[in-house]
């Protein structure tokens, strides 16, 4: 069984590239003034690392199907504010116990909401944009040990308890959107902290400005 470290959310190298790369390209240059201003709403469909843990396993749960929906009000061309259903989807899977031959059936989801405020970059064509918020993420998962081979090196282990559990962490992120008219079409990946571990989306879709 492959064990995994839990680390606090934070941006990917790519996305602070594309930040910096969106600042420099920027200048001193002002916010589009054919921002669409208003009420929006949408969503996004990709993957999802769901990153459960039980007492027997850490890390588990990888590359789900995900989606999220989305409302937001952008009252300024700089800032908006947005609520989002997430749902990282259902993972499940066999491993093996650390230094031992016991079988492991694992499964896990997460799904819950959102809360986030949007900081977008002046920049030309294309808004990049960065967030952080708080999300409230329901977790399950599970952990059933199978029979150890003949031979094999079988320590005595028992099923855990199963995980269900909801709680309330920070997360952040970033990404991209391109406009035509009133729709947005949008690429980003956001990255949370919850029981376990550190889940992350990586997602596209749109939204439509009313």
């Amino acid at each position: 069984m492959r064990e995994w470290r839990n680390h606090m959310p934070r941006l990917t190298t790519a996305a602070v590239s594309l930040a910096c790369a969106a600042l420099l390209a920027s200048g001193a240059g002002a916010a589009r003034a054919d921002d669409l201003l208003g009420y929006y709403f949408g969503g996004t469909y990709g993957k999802a690392t769901i990153d459960a843990s039980t007492g027997l396993v850490s890390g588990f749960g990888i590359h789900s199907s995900a989606y999220s929906i989305i409302a937001g009000w952008r009252p300024m061309s700089e800032l908006s504010a947005e609520l989002q259903y997430l749902d990282f989807g259902h993972s499940s899977g066999m491993s093996v116990y650390t230094n031992s031959n016991v079988p492991l059936t694992n499964s896990a989801s997460r799904k819950g909401e959102g809360a986030f405020g949007i900081l977008y970059l002046p920049t030309p064509v294309v808004d990049f944009y960065m967030k952080a918020g708080l999300a409230k993420l329901h977790t399950t998962a599970t952990t059933i040990v199978g029979t150890c081979p003949k031979g094999g090196v079988c320590p005595p282990l028992s099923n855990p308890l199963p995980v269900d559990s909801t709680g309330v962490g920070v997360a952040g992120g970033g990404g991209m959107m391109y406009r035509f008219h009133s729709l947005e079409i949008r690429a980003e990946y956001e990255r949370f902290a919850a029981l376990g571990g550190n889940p992350y989306l990586v997602t596209g879709g749109f939204t439509w400005t009313f």
